[in-house]
């Protein structure tokens, strides 16, 4: 069915999906996106990045005044004029336990407000985002300066093996209260319990009168499987853990260029 089907909008992750690096993107896979926009094909990047960072992308890409899911869903927003279609922030309530469990951890935070980076010192992990993503962090110290506020996400950045381990216990701990999710293997990632990619794929869809049926999602991390699960058609790229590439229709080959080999073979 996939092969007659048409596709009108793709919505792509970014790290690990079509940038390596940080801050690469194939040159085959920008051709080939390049190529579906001259088709008329909406391209959305669906990302866990601040939207001020995905829009860099967008440019780069010369997506115009797309749409841009960024926050793993918690806000969408179109990359030139800055219209907000979506923005599902962490609840006041919700927030103020997420900041004690950070504290009764001893967690290295990140806090995302307004679409700025508030982190308790800038260290290792701080300036290491900054590297990889361009976002300014903005220390503030004592992270109970932050309460009362509705962060658009709140991020632990640790060792892969200690993330393991937060998201196991604060899944546990927030469930059914709030979003916790892994979107690099250092990254656990807490939104509103509403948010994901693929909130934020039906809300554009809807936004743009695209038929979910006739979208693509494709990602490679479990944030991901909201917006693979939500698609019309999912596509995992071939690094992804098991639960992602199981609950994709297609899994690329190896290599960079998965984005590439996934808009030629249900797009271009």
């Amino acid at each position: 069915m996939s092969a007659t089907r048409s596709f009108r909008l793709v919505a792509m992750d970014l790290d690990g999906t079509l940038v390596t690096g940080g801050h690469h993107i194939p040159t085959a896979c920008a051709e080939a996106i390049g190529e579906a926009q001259a088709r008329g094909v909406h391209i959305i990047l669906a990302t866990g990045r601040m939207h001020h960072s995905a829009v860099d992308f967008a440019e780069r890409l010369g997506l115009g005044d797309a749409p841009v899911i960024s926050y793993n869903g918690a806000m969408v927003r179109r990359a030139q004029s800055g219209e907000t279609i979506l923005h599902d922030p962490v609840p006041a309530e919700a927030t103020e336990e997420i900041l004690a469990y950070c504290i009764e951890n001893r967690a290295n935070i990140h806090y995302y407000v307004d679409d700025v980076m508030y982190v308790l010192k800038v260290d290792h992990w701080a300036r290491s985002y900054l590297e990889r993503t361009g976002s300014a962090p903005v220390p503030v110290g004592d992270v109970r300066r932050l309460a009362g506020k509705e962060p658009t996400k709140i991020l632990i950045i640790d060792r892969p093996d200690r993330a393991e381990r937060y998201l196991a216990e604060a899944g546990e701990r927030f469930d059914g209260r709030v979003y916790v999710t892994r979107s690099l293997p250092e990254y656990i990632e807490f939104l509103s319990v509403t948010a994901s990619k693929g909130r934020a794929l039906r809300a554009v869809a809807d936004h743009l009168g695209v038929p979910l049926e006739e979208t693509l999602g494709l990602g490679d991390m479990i944030n991901d499987l909201p917006l693979i699960e939500a698609a019309g058609l999912g596509i995992a790229m071939h690094h992804a853990p098991e639960s992602v590439r199981q609950a994709a229709a297609f899994v690329t080959g190896p290599g960079d260029e998965g984005v590439a080999e996934a808009l030629r073979k249900y797009v271009l």
